[in-house]
């Protein structure tokens, strides 16, 4: 298995990003890739949340790793999986994120992803996704352990006779999809890392000035402490969403091909615009 991350590339996508964005122009763009999410979901509701992911790191968007918080809970509801309601969470404490740096004093006020009025509704609704995918944890846990007490009851009787099977593991797709979308997000958490360093060196440069002083020093301090919060978020939570997002593709591509040596999967993550391409059979 190849993989590429498109780190040399970034800066070009941060030079990219739109000088301004309004609600208004988030919200037309969101309803796009709900329409297609919401069909998607009806199906299979961990192809709705790799979806939703993909376009809310690409745009930097709250509600739609809502979305995809959403989609990957369902998923979990319905195949009983861990992984997908870790994935849950993680989109929806991203969302939270993203939310409260909206807030934030220092948050450029040309880059605005929903109205301020919705945020409080935004930040309980991924609250409830926060709590809805422990819960779930919790239920899928207990529910292995009454199946594992229950074989283990019915086998006592046999005990002498054969020795207990083991538990066979899971086939990785799961682990393997989870990894998929969190380098993915990662990449494009990064992205806006990137930027957040960008901003952050030119306006110090302009702060050493001797000729910048007053309002315009206020000004260019402000948007330079904004640049390293961007960064801080972006490169920190990033990071770390790639590096765990590779563990998992890693041992989950292990795991499948274990569970189907003879099937050929050829499985190839390779740089787009978007963040990371993932092509092939699995």
């Amino acid at each position: 298995m190849a993989l590429a991350l498109p780190l040399q590339m970034l800066p070009a996508v941060a030079i990219a990003a739109p000088k301004k964005v309004t609600p208004a122009d988030a919200a037309a763009k969101r309803t796009e890739a709900q329409t297609l999410g919401r069909d998607l979901a009806s199906a299979d509701p961990t192809a709705a949340g790799m979806h939703y992911d993909a376009k809310a790191a690409e745009w930097g968007d709250p509600v739609l790793f809502l979305d995809a918080a959403d989609a990957y809970l369902d998923a979990a509801e319905k195949g009983s999986d861990i992984a997908m309601a870790e994935a849950g969470i993680e989109r929806a404490r991203i969302a939270l994120d993203l939310l409260y740096f909206q807030l934030d004093a220092t948050a450029d006020k040309n880059f605005r992803m929903v109205e301020t009025a919705d945020i409080a509704d935004l930040i309980a609704r991924a609250n409830i996704a926060i709590d809805r995918g422990e819960a779930l944890m919790e239920e899928i846990a207990k529910a292995a352990e009454a199946a594992t007490v229950a074989t283990t009851d019915e086998g006592e009787d046999e005990k002498k006779k054969k020795k207990k099977k083991k538990r066979k593991p899971g086939n990785g797709r799961g682990l393997f999809i989870a990894g998929a979308v969190a380098t993915a997000a990662g990449s494009g958490l990064a992205v806006m890392g990137v930027a957040g360093l960008a901003v952050g060196a030119v306006n110090q440069n302009r702060a050493e000035d001797p000729t910048v002083y007053g309002e315009e020093y206020d000004a260019v301090e402000a948007k330079g402490r904004r640049g390293n919060v961007i960064a801080g978020v972006g490169l920190g939570l990033g990071g770390a969403l790639l590096v765990s997002g590779i563990v998992m593709l890693v041992i989950g591509k292990k795991r499948m091909n274990k569970a189907a040596p003879a099937q050929e999967n050829v499985v190839m993550v390779a740089p787009s615009l978007n963040g990371v391409a993932i092509s092939g059979r699995f």
